[in-house]
């Protein structure tokens, strides 16, 4: 019981990560793909800043920007949702550093999150004198920094009228936007800062392109080395990663005169120590000897000679060191310039936006080969609660099919054989799809089996007289609800649900329908009765009544229920089945149990062909021989 217990929790805890995950990556697709297409400062941040407004629904928004030289805090994009306004730097004055929260986001470099004005004015809540009056004042303020470099460039933020809105996970997708935003605002500055960069922006717009269609890591490092080496004048190119805790260093990279080495794993070399403490370009055209000495005399280069001029660039994601990119010169000093430190620094951007990615897209695949697996597990212990076989009874047939819509499903069946010789039908569906409705449909039906069997253990010696139909019913009915609306009812779980107990001696059927679809009785082709509902859906509303029905099998009746897949299952044009095709269906057959249900079950997946099964889908028939 432990060992399901703790699978249980896994596959929901998996299930919540990946559609998390997921929906995070399409999101970051989405917006670098946009960005690539821009090199203006404007449009970046209208792309992000539109982004925003149609992911957090925020009642304000607003990115701005620093400027160094003037110490000033600009805003670039801005949006009023109780006006459905936009706002720039044309009708907000540039803000002095120093005042508001945006400036104590610019200062520390740190995301900050607040949940209440209070919050607020405790960090020094500042509102410009040309917005007084004109916009509502928030009560959840959420800003992230735009860093690149360890420098910040500006503040992304979002505000909300309502308190306690934001949570860290607001915290960290708002993150990775702004630091994919802060890759797009530093080339586009770099771009309008020579004409040179034209053709630097060819470049990165084809590596870019091509790392917009990888999604494995080693494509990325083999697409960014292969370009460097047609762009610089280099006959050495590394791309390694850093384990910084570990000390060792991961090639994934290493080209020297057209000869590609594979290099596993290596100690960090000393001689790249102040690389590490620094964490910015290294560019040493030459001397490079000398350098060398000074920091590690016994240094060696990693491939063939030692160069005679490097060209170095970080690896950063997120703030933190995690690889290099360099180039190396064996043949002559002076072999790079300060525009090739800017374009390796742009590439190096880009590829490490690429690889955040490419982290994220392996992490996906993992859960999701970890979530298959539970669910495969979860879908055979699902199926061991389903009888293995129905019970055998002269003059009876009982035949019963489950067509799932996922790996496991909401609806189940049971057919049992009760102390008193009588016969136990169950037909349920619990409310939603999935993994939560099937952990819901285990413990329904483990509760109907348990309440309906509890004069086994209480009449074994005290008395011959067992319980009637009745009681079983109204006993097993009324346990289940109430175990499951007092104990469950926060989730929100509950199932419809039929439940009779048929006498094989006379074919009396007294039943419970919980909300369920009308089970039918059937007789040459036409249906004599529809079992309609006594109650409402079983675990929705604690101590309700149950109404106790009877109906009658005669010889020849098939008793035939099924779940709401049935009429709601579309075909590929969107038609529903609908309950008049099925009342058709049933009238065109009048075979055995098995028979019934197998051509039922056949028509079914006709009908839906190359759709989605949206819906679980059970059928139960019960034949009195004629």
């Amino acid at each position: 019981m432990a060992t399901k217990k703790t699978s249980d929790s896994v596959i929901l805890q998996l299930t919540r990560e990946l559609r998390q995950r997921e929906a995070e990556l399409a999101i970051l697709n989405s917006v670098g793909e946009a960005m690539a297409k821009t090199l203006d400062v404007k449009t970046v941040t209208r792309i992000v800043g539109d982004k925003v407004r149609d992911i957090f629904s925020a009642d304000q928004i607003g990115i701005l920007l620093f400027d160094k030289r003037t110490n000033l805090l600009r805003l670039i994009y801005g949006y009023d949702k109780a006006h459905d306004r936009y706002v720039d730097d044309v009708q907000i004055k540039p803000l002095p550093l120093g005042k508001g929260l945006t400036s104590k986001v610019i200062e520390s470099r740190q995301p900050l999150l607040l949940s209440t004005r209070e919050e607020q004015d405790v960090h020094g809540h500042y509102l410009p004198p040309e917005l007084k009056g004109q916009i509502k004042t928030s009560e959840s303020w959420l800003g992230v920094p735009i860093i690149v470099d360890e420098e910040a460039l500006g503040v992304v933020m979002i505000e909300d009228y309502r308190p306690h809105v934001y949570n860290e996970n607001h915290l960290r997708l708002l993150q990775i936007l702004s630091s994919n935003m802060g890759v797009a605002i530093q080339n586009a500055s770099l771009f309008d800062e020579t004409q040179q960069r034209n053709a630097e922006l060819a470049i990165i717009n084809s590596v870019q392109e091509g790392l917009a269609s990888k999604l494995e890591m080693q494509a990325i490092y083999d697409l960014v080395g292969d370009k460097i080496r047609e762009i610089f004048d280099a006959n050495t190119v590394t791309l390694a990663m850093f384990d910084l805790d570990k000390k060792m260093m991961y090639p994934r990279y290493v080209v020297e005169k057209e000869q590609r080495f594979v290099i596993e794993q290596v100690p960090i070399p000393d001689v790249y120590k102040e690389f590490l403490q620094l964490r910015q370009p290294l560019l040493i055209n030459n001397n490079l000897d000398e350098y060398v000495q000074r920091i590690d005399p016994n240094a060696k280069p990693l491939v063939g000679e030692m160069p005679k001029s490097v060209l170095a660039v970080p690896l950063i994601i997120h703030g933190e060191l995690h690889g290099i990119v360099s180039l190396q010169n064996v043949d002559r000093e002076n072999a790079f310039s300060d525009s090739d430190v800017r374009l390796l620094t742009t590439l190096a951007n880009s590829m490490s936006v690429a690889l955040e990615n490419a982290r994220l897209w392996e992490q996906e695949k993992m859960f999701r080969k970890a979530l298959q697996r539970e669910l495969e597990i979860g879908r055979e212990i699902q199926l061991g609660f389903l009888p293995e076989t129905l019970p055998v009874i002269a003059g009876w047939e009982i035949a019963a099919s489950l067509m799932s819509a996922r790996e496991v499903a909401g609806d189940f069946y049971d057919a049992f054989e009760l102390p008193d010789g009588s016969i136990g039908l169950v037909i349920a569906d619990v409310c939603d799809k999935g993994v939560g409705a099937a952990l819901f449909m285990t413990l329904f039906r483990s509760l109907i089996r348990a309440a309906a069997n509890l004069d086994y253990f209480e009449h074994t010696e005290k008395s011959g007289a067992p319980h009637s139909s009745a009681e079983r019913l109204q006993r097993a009915i009324s346990l289940t609800n109430n175990y499951i609306a007092e104990a469950h009812g926060e989730s929100g779980m509950f199932a419809t649900l039929f439940f009779g107990i048929l006498d094989p001696r006379d074919g009396r059927l007294a039943y419970i329908n919980g909300g369920h679809e009308p089970p039918l009785i059937v007789q040459a082709g036409k249906v004599r009765e529809s079992l309609r509902k006594s109650g409402p859906a079983v675990g929705a509303i604690p101590n309700c009544r149950f109404e106790i029905l009877e109906a009658q099998l005669q010889a020849g009746d098939t008793f035939f229920a099924f779940t709401d897949g049935v009429p709601d299952c579309q075909n590929p044009q969107g038609e529903f089945f609908g309950r008049e095709r099925l009342l058709d269906s049933l009238g065109q057959r009048d075979g055995s149990a098995p028979e019934l249900v197998a051509e039922i079950e056949s028509e079914l997946r006709q009908y839906i062909g190359g759709a989605n099964q949206f819906d679980d889908i059970t059928l139960l028939a019960v034949r009195r021989a004629g």
